[in-house]
């Protein structure tokens, strides 16, 4: 294996064409310069250097390597420089992850500044359903927005927001003008949204002590199939507060308190480490972060 460690000191070496200078420049003794000249002259099959009265004298691969050489070491050093991201001259494209339970107005919004800013990047977004978080290192995928008990090893994040569940029904449904106990919870026609297991989990945790179980009427693939549904149906639906919110504005729902406790959930921006200390990508988390937080805070 060829060893780079030696191309600063040929590069001295063939400036200098003097030992004693080209070791006092690089903080090393005139016999360890010596030995690493030998070092030199084994790696390259060449003398590099021949002595001539009290002068050494470029070999003719001596001369073409000092040729090659400065522009060489340069694009190394180039290695180790931080790179300068410029949002407008950004080219690449981002991907971004959202749970079902995020209002899909959030997305435009994220568009439209995004263009403004990177007018030459791109997006990509997709619904993160029933992915495992731990399994983040092998997907493209460089910002998840999720709700998240625990974070996995080799993941960063950023709370952006908490929240608590409500019941959301039809105007028209029985349970309008009534509190709910936990049995006329239960015993209510359920309409799930598929991705967001995690969370009917811990309503039947916390409604595990009762005999009767949640009835669910239909599983749904969007929390939009799932609201039109509900328009139609005497069923309800347990969702989020914020997006139940956002919705609430758009159609005419009922919102009601759950009939027993859930602890309240929190929203995080995650990201897998690899990307951690890539430019563009501390640019594209620190621009969606504000627009996450805010988004959960509307109501």
């Amino acid at each position: 294996m060829n060893n780079y460690k030696l191309l600063p000191a040929l590069d001295s070496l063939l400036n200098t064409r003097n030992l004693t200078d080209s070791a006092r420049a690089l903080n090393v003794t005139q016999s360890s310069m010596s030995k690493t000249l030998g070092q030199i002259r084994d790696a390259f099959q060449d003398p590099i250097l021949i002595r001539e009265g009290n002068q050494y004298l470029l070999t003719e691969r001596a001369k073409s390597l000092k040729q090659q050489l400065p522009q060489l070491l340069r694009q190394i050093d180039s290695l180790y420089l931080s790179t300068d991201f410029d949002p407008s001259q950004c080219q690449r494209q981002f991907s971004l992850a959202l749970t079902p339970f995020f209002a899909p107005d959030i997305l435009p919004l994220l568009c439209e500044k995004l263009e403004n800013q990177t007018p030459k990047a791109n997006i990509s977004c997709v619904l993160w359903q029933e992915e495992q978080l731990k399994d983040l290192a092998a997907q493209e995928i460089d910002l998840v927005a999720v709700m998240a008990e625990e974070i996995p090893e080799n993941l960063y994040g950023k709370e952006i927001g908490q929240d608590h569940y409500v019941i959301v029904c039809r105007e028209q449904h029985p349970f309008r003008h009534r509190s709910l106990s936990v049995e006329d919870y239960l015993n209510a026609k359920h309409i799930l949204v598929n991705g967001i297991s995690e969370r009917h989990r811990q309503v039947d945790l916390a409604t595990s002590s009762h005999s009767t179980k949640r009835r669910v009427f239909a599983k749904l693939p969007s929390f939009q199939s799932a609201l039109e549904t509900l328009a139609r149906t005497d069923c309800i639906i347990t969702a989020p507060r914020h997006l139940v919110e956002q919705y609430a504005k758009q159609q005419t729902l009922c919102i009601k308190p759950l009939p027993f406790e859930l602890p309240a959930h929190k929203y995080y921006l995650l990201w897998h480490a690899k990307h951690h200390h890539d430019p563009a990508h501390q640019w594209f988390r620190t621009f969606c972060e504000p627009e996450f937080k805010a988004h959960l805070a509307k109501r």
